[in-house]
Protein backbone atom coordinates (compact mmCIF):
# COMPACT_ATOMS: atom_id res chain seq x y z
CA UNK A 1 0.00 0.00 0.00
CA UNK A 2 3.07 2.59 1.37
CA UNK A 3 4.71 1.63 -2.31
CA UNK A 4 4.27 5.66 -3.04
CA UNK A 5 6.89 6.35 0.22
CA UNK A 6 9.70 4.93 -1.74
CA UNK A 7 9.15 6.47 -5.22
CA UNK A 8 8.68 10.17 -3.90
CA UNK A 9 11.71 9.88 -1.20
CA UNK A 10 13.89 9.53 -4.69
CA UNK A 11 12.40 11.98 -6.44
CA UNK A 12 12.31 14.49 -3.33
CA UNK A 13 13.51 15.76 -0.37
CA UNK A 14 12.05 16.21 2.89
CA UNK A 15 10.50 19.74 3.67
CA UNK A 16 13.12 21.42 6.37
CA UNK A 17 10.82 23.01 9.20
CA UNK A 18 7.35 21.41 8.24
CA UNK A 19 5.51 22.19 11.56
CA UNK A 20 6.81 26.15 11.43
CA UNK A 21 4.65 26.50 8.10
CA UNK A 22 0.97 26.83 7.77
CA UNK A 23 0.65 27.59 3.98
CA UNK A 24 1.90 25.96 1.14
CA UNK A 25 1.49 26.21 -2.77
CA UNK A 26 3.14 24.36 -5.22
CA UNK A 27 2.81 25.78 -8.78
CA UNK A 28 2.47 23.42 -11.89
CA UNK A 29 5.19 25.22 -13.89
CA UNK A 30 7.43 24.55 -11.07
CA UNK A 31 7.10 20.81 -9.91
CA UNK A 32 9.45 19.94 -7.01
CA UNK A 33 9.21 23.64 -5.88
CA UNK A 34 7.18 24.51 -2.62
CA UNK A 35 6.65 28.51 -1.18
CA UNK A 36 5.75 28.30 2.48
CA UNK A 37 4.58 30.81 5.29
CA UNK A 38 3.70 30.83 8.29
CA UNK A 39 1.02 33.08 8.07
CA UNK A 40 -0.85 35.28 4.95
CA UNK A 41 1.34 38.22 5.62
CA UNK A 42 4.65 36.72 6.61
CA UNK A 43 7.64 35.86 3.49
CA UNK A 44 7.47 33.58 1.65
CA UNK A 45 9.98 30.81 1.94
CA UNK A 46 10.90 28.92 -1.02
CA UNK A 47 11.85 25.35 -0.81
CA UNK A 48 13.34 23.45 -3.81
CA UNK A 49 12.25 19.87 -2.93
CA UNK A 50 13.72 18.01 -5.72
CA UNK A 51 17.27 15.84 -5.57
CA UNK A 52 20.14 16.72 -7.54
CA UNK A 53 22.14 13.72 -9.10
CA UNK A 54 25.86 14.60 -9.94
CA UNK A 55 24.41 18.81 -9.82
CA UNK A 56 21.33 18.01 -12.18
CA UNK A 57 17.96 18.05 -10.44
CA UNK A 58 15.26 15.94 -11.35
CA UNK A 59 13.47 16.94 -14.41
CA UNK A 60 9.77 17.11 -14.80
CA UNK A 61 9.73 13.92 -17.11
CA UNK A 62 12.05 12.03 -15.00
CA UNK A 63 9.41 12.61 -12.32
CA UNK A 64 6.78 11.59 -14.21
CA UNK A 65 8.45 8.32 -15.76
CA UNK A 66 9.28 7.24 -12.17
CA UNK A 67 5.07 7.84 -10.92
CA UNK A 68 4.43 5.88 -14.01
CA UNK A 69 6.19 2.96 -13.70
CA UNK A 70 6.35 2.34 -9.74
CA UNK A 71 2.61 3.75 -8.55
CA UNK A 72 -0.22 1.45 -9.39
CA UNK A 73 -3.78 3.11 -10.13
CA UNK A 74 -6.09 3.71 -7.35
CA UNK A 75 -9.22 1.49 -8.21
CA UNK A 76 -12.52 2.88 -6.42
CA UNK A 77 -13.75 1.64 -3.44
CA UNK A 78 -16.97 -0.70 -3.79
CA UNK A 79 -20.42 1.26 -4.39
CA UNK A 80 -21.64 1.43 -0.21
CA UNK A 81 -25.18 1.20 -0.74
CA UNK A 82 -26.07 1.94 3.02
CA UNK A 83 -23.90 5.23 3.18
CA UNK A 84 -26.02 6.31 -0.02
CA UNK A 85 -29.08 5.63 1.42
CA UNK A 86 -27.93 7.38 4.82
CA UNK A 87 -26.67 10.55 2.45
CA UNK A 88 -29.88 10.75 0.77
CA UNK A 89 -32.05 10.40 3.85
CA UNK A 90 -30.21 12.50 5.98
CA UNK A 91 -27.80 14.78 4.49
CA UNK A 92 -29.67 15.66 0.93
CA UNK A 93 -32.12 18.03 3.32
CA UNK A 94 -29.62 20.22 4.81
CA UNK A 95 -27.31 20.36 1.47
CA UNK A 96 -27.15 24.28 0.04
CA UNK A 97 -29.48 23.87 -3.60
CA UNK A 98 -25.98 24.87 -5.50
CA UNK A 99 -24.89 21.37 -4.48
CA UNK A 100 -27.80 19.16 -4.85
CA UNK A 101 -26.92 17.90 -8.41
CA UNK A 102 -23.56 16.17 -6.97
CA UNK A 103 -24.37 12.47 -7.64
CA UNK A 104 -23.30 11.74 -3.98
CA UNK A 105 -26.81 12.77 -2.91
CA UNK A 106 -28.67 10.94 -5.47
CA UNK A 107 -31.61 8.84 -4.46
CA UNK A 108 -30.61 5.20 -4.36
CA UNK A 109 -32.74 3.18 -6.92
CA UNK A 110 -34.81 0.33 -5.64
CA UNK A 111 -32.14 -2.58 -6.13
CA UNK A 112 -29.37 -0.44 -4.37
CA UNK A 113 -32.40 0.30 -1.60
CA UNK A 114 -33.16 -3.51 -1.25
CA UNK A 115 -29.16 -4.40 -0.49
CA UNK A 116 -28.74 -1.38 1.87
CA UNK A 117 -32.07 -2.49 3.95
CA UNK A 118 -30.73 -6.07 4.14
CA UNK A 119 -27.44 -4.77 5.08
CA UNK A 120 -28.15 -3.21 7.91
CA UNK A 121 -30.32 -5.83 9.36
CA UNK A 122 -27.67 -7.97 8.47
CA UNK A 123 -25.29 -5.63 10.58
CA UNK A 124 -28.09 -5.21 13.46
CA UNK A 125 -28.60 -9.09 13.94
CA UNK A 126 -24.78 -9.64 14.21
CA UNK A 127 -24.52 -6.88 16.53
CA UNK A 128 -27.27 -8.29 18.69
CA UNK A 129 -26.09 -11.38 18.73
CA UNK A 130 -22.53 -10.40 19.84
CA UNK A 131 -24.04 -8.75 22.75
CA UNK A 132 -26.23 -11.95 23.89
CA UNK A 133 -23.23 -13.67 23.92
CA UNK A 134 -21.02 -11.73 25.58
CA UNK A 135 -23.97 -11.34 28.05
CA UNK A 136 -24.14 -14.91 28.38
CA UNK A 137 -20.31 -15.47 28.99
CA UNK A 138 -20.60 -12.98 31.36
CA UNK A 139 -23.26 -14.47 33.29
CA UNK A 140 -21.61 -17.93 33.05
CA UNK A 141 -18.58 -16.90 34.76
CA UNK A 142 -21.07 -15.10 37.57
CA UNK A 143 -22.42 -18.77 38.15
CA UNK A 144 -19.54 -20.72 37.57
CA UNK A 145 -17.85 -22.48 40.96
CA UNK A 146 -15.74 -19.95 43.04
CA UNK A 147 -11.85 -20.37 43.05
CA UNK A 148 -9.94 -21.52 45.87
CA UNK A 149 -8.43 -18.45 46.63
CA UNK A 150 -12.01 -16.67 46.24
CA UNK A 151 -13.10 -19.46 49.09
CA UNK A 152 -10.46 -19.01 51.67
CA UNK A 153 -11.11 -14.82 51.34
CA UNK A 154 -14.48 -15.48 52.46
CA UNK A 155 -13.87 -18.06 55.35
CA UNK A 156 -11.25 -15.76 56.64
CA UNK A 157 -13.98 -13.15 56.59
CA UNK A 158 -13.02 -10.93 53.58
CA UNK A 159 -15.79 -10.09 51.29
CA UNK A 160 -15.52 -10.54 47.75
CA UNK A 161 -18.53 -8.64 46.45
CA UNK A 162 -18.73 -4.80 45.62
CA UNK A 163 -22.07 -5.18 47.67
CA UNK A 164 -20.28 -7.05 50.99
CA UNK A 165 -17.41 -4.42 50.49
CA UNK A 166 -19.91 -1.29 51.10
CA UNK A 167 -21.25 -3.01 54.23
CA UNK A 168 -18.25 -3.89 55.57
CA UNK A 169 -16.95 -0.02 55.38
CA UNK A 170 -20.14 1.20 56.70
CA UNK A 171 -19.93 -1.50 59.80
CA UNK A 172 -16.48 -0.44 60.38
CA UNK A 173 -17.83 3.17 60.05
CA UNK A 174 -20.11 2.63 62.65
CA UNK A 175 -17.79 1.04 65.14
CA UNK A 176 -15.36 4.19 65.65
CA UNK A 177 -18.14 6.66 65.58
CA UNK A 178 -19.26 4.25 68.86
CA UNK A 179 -15.47 4.65 70.25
Amino acid sequence: MKVFRSVVKEAYKDLKSLQSYQIFTMEESKPGVVSCRATPSDTVVVQDLRRTYDDICTDAAKLHELFQVHLDKLVPPTPNFEKKRQMYRKVRPYVPKEYLNDPIYDAPNDEEEKIAKTAGQERRKAAAKKKKAAGDAKRGESMGEPDVEEAQANEGGLSTSAAEAKVDTQLRKRARKAQ
